[in-house]
């Protein structure tokens, strides 16, 4: 409790603080400041919260459940500075995981941006990866949920040196940042429910993943570089990266892989993207393939989507007021070991569908929306295993501020 009362503290502090000094910016001038928030509130219907299973993988005694659970709370700050420069922090909350867990507060990004030229900056902390794959923020990964590709190869943060530049068609990104830990993610999984009653090894697939983990940093380095080229209504990227692992790493997979992990400590990884978009169709599509530790793997992902847009042209034009955008996404992941009782050896699939309603003409300025998206996950699991009861469906209210 009393580390619970120390966070919550914390966390008011911090928006104090910002608060604060865009109050004084306002009176004596730069650098303004901006303060932003939103929350992400959930309604899960008829998720699997729990299971038996045995020795073989079978599972029976499903147990299903529909509840409403606050998934994320953000609140952030936006400085700029002088000679063009700005500064950015965010936190993440996650008021369903226990206050001891490194993620129920968790600092998603702290960077600095500096000018380096037309068309070009270095930024300098931590955040999300500009320099491998599609950046998978809101406005590219267009569902909810994160796919299984991007959980896999570019969902987690950054922390270290990267440069972009652009310039006319072209774009180049290079990064060197503190190496991610080897990990799992789990598709199916619900906030809190599977937490609570300690089935989440029964009801969610782990897959292998590469983490920003607080609580685990590794001691290595990473570097990455992707370049980039838009033509005409579609834009197409190539990048590649390495680095190493710790020991910390290497006894994660020789626990997860058992003999199949050799005792490498390199990783490497390189992948191919590309957005289409001419309203109201959009489009994106995005293959990556890479080695942790000797262990190989790959996949890829295809998103299909039509945004009507207010006073566009077209049939779908007139739906702008009720449809802020409809998306199916179908992707795989798999992996080259032989597949075990551990699911993180398990090649997977998912066809996941979402539709936005916005609501920004009933409740104000500021983005809000409703976002009704299920998940249909399958796996290919091993001799007698049963399939993992792992779909997911739920209505998400987001509100900023």
């Amino acid at each position: 409790m009393r580390r619970y009362r120390l966070t919550c503290l914390l966390v008011v502090l911090c928006v104090l603080a910002a608060v604060a000094v865009a109050s004084a910016a306002e009176t004596q001038g730069p650098p303004p400041v901006e303060v932003h928030g939103y929350m992400q509130t959930r309604y899960y219907v008829n998720t699997t919260v729990n299971a038996t299973i045995d020795g073989s993988g079978v599972i029976t005694n499903e147990v299903d459940d529909t509840w409403v659970e606050t998934e994320r709370i953000s609140l952030s700050g936006l400085a700029r500075l002088a000679e063009g420069r700005t500064a950015y922090a965010e936190i993440y909350i996650h008021p369903w995981l226990p206050n001891s867990d490194p993620s129920f507060l968790y600092l998603e990004s702290c960077y600095l941006d500096i000018p380096a030229g037309p068309g070009a900056k270095f930024r300098v902390g931590k955040g999300r990866s500009l320099t491998f794959g599609m950046t998978p923020a809101y406005g590219n990964r267009k569902l909810s949920n994160y796919s299984p590709l991007a959980e896999t190869y570019t969902m987690d943060r950054a922390l270290g040196i990267q440069y972009t530049q652009s310039r006319g068609d072209d774009s180049f990104a290079f990064g060197i940042y503190n190496s991610q830990a080897a990990g799992a993610r789990y598709i199916g999984m619900a906030a809190d429910s599977q937490m609570d009653l300690g089935s989440l090894a029964r009801t969610t697939v782990g897959h292998l993943t590469a983490r920003d983990d607080p609580a685990g940093r590794s001691g290595e380095l990473e570097v990455s570089a992707r370049y980039g080229r838009q033509m005409g209504d579609m834009s197409v990227g190539v990048s590649a990266r390495g680095g190493a692992l710790d020991n910390n790493d290497s006894a994660y997979l020789a626990s997860k892989f058992g003999s199949a992990y050799t005792g490498n400590q390199t990783r490497m990884a390189y992948g191919v993207d590309a957005t289409y978009k001419s309203a109201p169709v959009c489009g994106t599509f995005e293959y990556y393939a890479g080695s942790t530790g000797g262990i190989d793997h790959s996949g890829w992902s295809v998103v299909l989507g039509a945004e009507p847009k207010a006073g566009g042209t077209g049939m779908l034009s007139g739906l702008a007021g009720v449809c802020k955008g409809l998306y199916l996404r179908y992707g795989q992941l798999d992996i080259d070991v032989p597949p075990t009782l551990s699911t993180i050896t398990w090649d997977t699939t998912q066809l996941a569908v979402s539709y936005v309603l916005p609501l920004n003409n009933r409740l104000g300025k500021y983005p809000k929306w409703l976002q009704l998206e299920y998940e249909k996950n399958t796996e290919d699991t091993p001799g007698v295993a049963s399939d993992i009861p792992n779909n997911v469906f739920f209505v998400e209210l987001f509100t900023s501020f």
